[in-house]
């Protein structure tokens, strides 16, 4: 069996943060993460389009194969605030050259977002 390796690139944009029944006021940041069979080789990586916000004090980062956006405060409820994050997965696994399209189909990529929510004062 002859391998190749390919490559699968996502991406998630985060525009706007809109509060619709959120009663906590507070601090909150979004983590995504991408998760990809085990029975499969592959390495994930995980990065930001446009790292920026350094005059943030909790600007988006990466950590490991997490992507965390920018930290934003909710203070009332219908709320929107803009976050402007672009989060990048590529994923480069090696599969059977014969079953290529197949294997890519059959894949059960997962996405994970977690919603992270502080009330300490970090301003």
């Amino acid at each position: 069996m002859t391998e190749v390796q390919a490559t699968v690139e996502f991406s998630v944009e985060l525009h706007k943060f809109y509060n619709v029944d959120l009663f906590q006021r507070g601090f909150y940041q979004l983590r995504a993460s991408l998760k990809v069979p085990p029975r499969v080789p592959h390495k994930v990586e995980a990065s930001l389009l446009h790292p920026g916000g350094s005059e943030l004090a909790f600007p988006a980062s990466v950590q490991d194969d997490v992507i965390c956006s920018k930290t934003f405060q909710i203070l009332y409820k219908n709320e929107e605030v803009v976050v402007n994050d672009v989060l990048l997965f590529k994923v480069m696994m090696l599969l059977d050259e014969k079953r290529v399209e197949e294997s890519l189909n059959d894949m059960d990529f997962q996405l994970f977002l977690d919603l992270y929510f502080t009330d300490g004062d970090y301003t």
